[in-house]
């Protein structure tokens, strides 16, 4: 893979230093060709590589292997964060999907409060905690 990326690299060098040649037409159409045309007017186009905005030409990197390295680390490290965000969100939507089952069915539902009293839920407080928790799967896959 990378001995073709280096000739191809290789033959566009080669393209890259041919001569230019600028031609306007007798109807002011500017073209630009590898070759001169007859009857046009213009010429050699002096092409000139621009230096870079610091000044120096900088070589490539010769470490490819740690470069290649370093990027598959990253890409590793990027699944495995997003596998993890992937489980938490399932995890959520079933919590979530659980309770609202529940809440959907037709009993009732009761909680014991500090004194170990069984204290059932209101049906407006039943209807607005199954309102949250429809907005809550609305971020959930199906």
């Amino acid at each position: 893979m990378r001995a073709i990326a280096l000739a191809l690299l290789l033959a566009a060098a080669g393209v890259a230093h041919a001569q230019t040649y600028k031609c306007v037409d007798e109807r002011g159409v500017t073209h630009y060709t590898d070759k001169p045309r007859p009857g046009c007017k213009g010429g050699e186009v002096d092409i000139r590589p621009i230096a870079p905005l610091g000044g120096k030409v900088k070589a490539p990197s010769d470490d490819l292997k740690s470069q290649d390295a370093e990027f598959r680390r990253r890409q590793i490290s990027r699944e495995q964060a997003e596998s993890k965000d992937r489980k938490a969100l399932e995890q959520r939507c079933r919590r979530v999907r659980s309770e609202l089952m529940r809440l959907q069915s037709a009993g009732r539902i009761a909680k014991l409060n500090e004194k170990g009293e069984r204290v059932y839920m209101g049906d407006a407080a039943r209807q607005q905690r199954i309102e949250q928790l429809k907005g809550e799967f609305r971020g959930c896959p199906e």
